[in-house]
């Protein structure tokens, strides 16, 4: 098997893994959310035990914002190796301050030249995070990955302002480019004064020249000689950046074949030097070494003079440990010696110092190599990185994946037991205790409603002799409207109907039906009285139950629409008290039922069969006409005087037909038979409607069952990770 392959089998058996961690991440995410809901939920439930010490005491000691912040980091976590896992390569990351020959082994690595990793004397520098991958052929190309307008504020301007302490610090990338940047803080060292430096005269000065490239998304070039102005900074002699592009980059993906044949599936994690004064470089390194690298080369180019480890050595060690577990089992030292060998001996002493431990920067082997020699490079350096990843990478993954499995194990028994704690946190409530408060109130509430209703009925049978005022405002305006309306035809009118018809006497017996059928239209305006007087009774009735009784909770309308909705909202089981609502709510006087009937016959003197006939025997024709109208207008004032004198007599009969319909209720919901029963349990179903305690109290019983359907949501969802972590 050769190297390729057995490379190819390394990355084959970490996509079962890959995919056993992508179902636990979401199962993990979903905890996250649930988790959140539980401190949302706590907090909510403060709100319905105000004034229960003990239950808002046991609500505040529960600390899920622990648990949440353990479960997000633990999500991260996975997230890393899920996506580590998920790759298609193997990633070696290449880490070394400016100047010691981290773009140079790339460039003896890659066989790529100047043009793409600048590895040049002066200012020149890695300025974005690159990948590049082995890829067979002929073709160099970069995918450029661009910052976004947050992207860029986040992850590189705001860090500079935390940094250095700046304030205000901006709110978007248009306030950081349009306002002046705010002064150093007094006191500070010189290495801040480069980094604020740094800050102003390239990002500062140029954000107008490097805006255009922010949010552009991803840029493919094909031109090998275009790839380093996206991949390092240049600067001319003046010190001042040329290409301002590079500042927008956020990443850079290289494809190139490499020069060591079998190479497989390998790529090169190459991140900005450090030492330069760029504040993103520290988080740059753990965020690559996190996320892309599988194995670290540390590079480090001691001088012919000085065989001295720094104390930056060890902070850049310090850093990769922070973010690749099992770093000693993952890195190689490679010590950079110049091609004249005039610093191998002070490369030897350094690896004396790593192969003894006198410097406490374990690895799995140190390497003098030079690192301008691809056939160092690739001989020795390339290959003992791939020689370690053949015989332990797996092992590593597997041994790192159960670390993180059994921390996340521990994490969720501890929230289980947190649960518990949650899940005693509220107080039962007490059913029957509840249920004999209720019977108490009900029993009161039932006196006063047949208390009031009698109240009303007392008043109501009173005033049955009384005229109803509805009514006979009615009848006035109605019998005003007839007597002031003049419907009488003219002269002319009759002689044009006479002449129309071709009889006088059928003209006359005409305007005898015409009067009479709009005197009788006008009275149909007398049901406006008679509803005004039966919608009042309603509402009296509702405003007992309503104002009196405090039953305004059970129904939302007022009035008739009170009646109306506690009608339909009895069920048909309560039979007495269903049909007494029924009864109330449909009742209704109306002309046509009540008066019509009886006043019709005063309406006989203008039916012609009925009445008079004319009498104009040796009139002439106006005479015949004077006579006609004259014998009309007489008719019809006789008729409307007896409809008045016949419609006093029912002045009373609204205050009766009320008396007698509220009676009819108070019979049925009151009077009949086990009617008690059917309120108390219609009553039962709105108590906390009536009642503010049960109002509150169902608040409560919603709360606890709120409470513990969410913790039983958690507590499954920990069930099943916990099934999946022990199948992983």
């Amino acid at each position: 098997m050769n190297k390729s392959e057995e490379i190819q089998g390394i990355i084959a058996q970490r996509q079962p893994l890959a995919e056993k961690l992508a179902d636990i991440e979401t199962g993990l995410s979903s905890l996250c959310g649930l988790i959140q809901g539980c401190e949302q939920e706590r907090d909510r439930q403060l709100e319905y035990w105000s004034g229960d010490t003990a239950t808002e005491a046991k609500l505040r000691n529960l600390d899920f914002a622990k648990f949440e912040e353990i479960a997000s980091a633990s999500l991260g976590s996975l997230h890393r190796l899920q996506g580590r896992f998920s790759r298609k390569t193997l990633n070696i990351g290449v880490i070394g301050r400016t100047g010691h020959g981290k773009s140079t082994l790339l460039q003896s690595l890659t066989g790529l030249k100047n043009d793409v990793i600048p590895a040049m004397p002066g200012k020149t520098c890695t300025a974005a995070r690159s990948t590049i991958c082995h890829q067979p052929g002929n073709l160099t190309t970069a995918e450029i990955q661009f910052h976004d307008l947050e992207s860029f504020l986040t992850e590189v301007i705001i860090p500079y302002y935390e940094k250095l302490r700046l304030t205000p610090v901006p709110r978007s990338f248009k306030e950081f480019a349009d306002s002046a940047i705010p002064s150093l803080p007094r006191g500070e060292d010189e290495t801040d004064s480069n980094i604020y430096k740094r800050l102003k005269e390239d990002y500062h000065s140029n954000g107008k020249k490097y805006k255009e490239y922010l949010g552009r998304g991803s840029l493919t070039i094909q031109d090998e000689s275009q790839i380093s102005d996206y991949v390092a900074s240049k600067y001319n002699q003046d010190g001042q950046l040329i290409n301002h592009e590079c500042l927008a980059v956020k990443h850079v993906k290289i494809s190139c074949p490499f020069p060591l044949d079998e190479i497989g599936a390998i790529a090169l994690v190459d991140v900005p030097g450090l030492g330069d004064f760029r504040l993103a470089d520290e988080s740059l390194v753990i965020e690559a070494l996190a996320q892309e690298v599988d194995f670290i080369l540390f590079i480090r180019k001691p001088s012919k003079d000085r065989a001295n480890f720094e104390q930056s050595d060890t902070q850049l060690y310090d850093l990769a440990n922070k973010a690749l577990n099992d770093l000693p089992s993952r890195s190689i030292f490679v010590l950079n010696a110049d091609h004249n060998g005039e610093n191998l001996e002070s490369c030897r002493s350094l690896k004396r110092d790593i192969d003894s431990e006198t410097v406490k920067m374990p690895v799995l082997d140190c390497v003098i190599a030079d690192c301008y020699s691809q056939e160092e490079g690739n001989n020795k350096v390339l290959q003992a990185v791939l020689d370690n990843l053949r015989s332990n990478v797996t092992q590593l993954d597997r041994n790192y994946t159960q670390q993180k499995i059994a921390d996340l194990q521990a994490s969720l028994k501890e929230l289980k037991q947190q649960l518990q704690l949650a899940q005693a946190a509220l107080p039962n409530i007490d059913n029957e205790k509840k249920d004999d408060r209720y019977y108490a109130l009900f029993k009161s509430l039932y006196k006063q409603m047949k208390r009031e209703i009698e109240a009303l009925l007392r008043q109501l049978e009173e005033n049955r002799p009384e005229i109803d005022k509805n009514l006979q405002a009615a009848i006035e305006r109605v019998i005003k409207e007839c007597k002031s309306e003049n419907i009488m035809p003219t002269l002319t009118e009759i002689q044009e109907r006479r002449d129309e018809e071709k009889s006088y006497d059928i003209a006359y017996k005409q305007y005898l039906n015409e009067l009479r059928a709009s005197l009788s239209s006008r009275f149909l305006d007398i049901d406006k009285g008679l509803a005004e007087t039966i919608e009042r009774t309603k509402t009296e009735v509702a405003n007992v139950l309503v104002e009196k009784c405090d039953l305004g909770g059970i129904a939302p309308g007022r009035g008739s629409d009170f009646i109306k909705e506690v009608a339909s909202q009895i069920p048909l089981e309560y039979t007495e008290l269903k049909k007494g609502f029924d009864i109330l709510s449909g009742f209704n006087l109306s002309y046509r039922g009540l008066i019509q009937h009886r006043i019709r016959s005063k309406l006989d003197r203008l039916t012609p069969d009925k009445t008079a006939s004319l009498n104009i025997k040796g009139a002439n024709d106006q005479m015949i006409l004077e006579i006609i109208l004259e014998q009309l207008k007489e008719l019809y004032q006789e008729t409307i005087y007896e409809c008045e004198k016949a419609l006093t007599g029912f002045l009373s009969e609204p205050s009766q037909a009320s008396f007698a319909i509220v009676e009819e209720f108070a019979d049925r919901v009151f009077r009949a038979k086990d009617v008690e029963n059917d309120w108390y349990s219609f009553l039962m179903r709105k108590r906390d409607k009536i009642w503010r305690e049960f109002e509150n109290l169902q608040k409560q019983i919603d709360a606890i069952q709120e409470w513990s359907r969410l913790l039983e949501s958690v507590s499954g969802q920990i069930n099943d990770l916990e099934a999946s972590l022990n199948n992983l």
